[in-house]
């Protein structure tokens, strides 16, 4: 059974289903600082958790400059690995509210 993953742009061939994990350790790294620097100018600036609004801005963001970065990564994997992310730096860097009481 043949399966078409590949399609050519700008002369390049790319893989349509390419995951996260198969880019090169520098991307994803650049990815994730990418990421985690919107992420924080958001957080620090309205000093809650994110709105769905918020989220999607911060993947458009990221993707534009990994386009500019000529990264090839389907919008859906770097969605999906910011939403992996996004429970850790809540938890991090989302400030408690002084009345909340674990319990």
């Amino acid at each position: 059974m043949s399966r078409k993953n590949h399609k050519m742009v700008d002369g390049r061939l790319l893989q349509t289903d390419k995951k996260f994990s198969a880019l090169k350790a520098k991307q994803k790294e650049k990815i994730t600082n990418w990421l985690l620097t919107e992420y924080l100018s958001i957080v620090e600036q309205k000093q809650r958790l994110l709105k769905k609004s918020e989220k999607e801005m911060i993947v458009d963001n990221v993707y534009e400059k990994i386009q500019e970065a000529e990264i090839w990564i389907p919008y859906y994997e770097v969605r999906n690995y910011f939403s992996s992310k996004l429970n850790k730096w809540n938890n991090k860097y989302v400030p408690k509210k002084p009345n909340q009481i674990n319990g």
